[in-house]
Parts: C-alpha cells; structure tokens; sequence
C-alpha cells in the first residue's frame, strides 16, 4: 500500500460507505419483468416531448451551398489550367522555331567529332585540353 492508501485507511477505515435499500434485490427482477412487459408507448411518455422545430435555414442550404462551393472550386481549377496552358503553348512555340532555325547548326560532322570525343578516355581528353594551352 502507498501512504495515501494508508494515510485514507486510517481516516476513513475500510468501511463502504455505499449502502442498497433493504430488500432492493428482490423487488429488482420483479420490476425489471414487469417494464419489459409494458408496451413501449408507456416509456415514451416518461420523456418529455420536443417540439418539432423547422429546420435552420442553413441545413436547408446546405447541399446548395456544397454544390456552389464545388463549381467556384472546379472555375479557380479551370482558369488556372486554361491561363497555364496558354503560357507552355506560347513557350512551345518558340522552341520549336528556335529549333528549325538551330537545325541547319547541327550537322553529322558536329555529331561524328561528339561521338569521337566520348569514346575517349580521360587521359586523351587531358592530353587534349594541355595541347590547346
């Protein structure tokens, strides 16, 4: 036991202090029988009745509201992807004359002296780089 447990015992003692009306017990089966025997009309007037109130004008818009926040959701979404779109075709657009006018730049011998430098070794490639000094 902990002091608190101890110093409680000692106040209090190890007495219950709960205690059941006499002969409770006995008459508990009868009582509960007899509830479940009754008809469920006489248990709902044991609780007060509510009015039915009419509903908040809120819960009445509600799903209009949802259905409103949706479509300003799927116009932002639209919008962006229209406006975004028009940008990238613009860019789009200028890389590919970028890439006509670059086409005649790019000819094999330019791809055949790449080629010839990537099959060389690091030391040839130093070797290159100190000759050009």
């Amino acid at each position: 036991m902990t002091n608190e447990e101890k110093y409680l015992n000692s106040k209090l003692g190890k007495k219950n202090p709960f205690t059941v009306p006499e002969g409770y017990f006995e008459q508990l089966t009868a009582q509960v029988m007899e509830r479940i025997g009754e008809d469920n009309t006489s248990l709902k007037l044991k609780l007060p009745e509510k009015k039915q109130q009419k509903p908040a004008i809120i819960k009445q818009l509600r799903p209009w509201l949802y259905a409103a926040a949706c479509l300003c959701v799927g116009a932002f979404t639209a919008a962006m992807f229209f406006n975004d779109k028009s940008d990238s075709t613009q860019g789009l657009r200028q890389m590919a004359t970028l890439e006509q006018e670059n086409t005649n730049y790019y000819s094999d011998s330019y791809i055949d002296e790449e080629a010839d430098y990537a099959m060389l070794d690091n030391q040839e490639i130093y070797a290159c780089l100190l000759a050009e000094m």
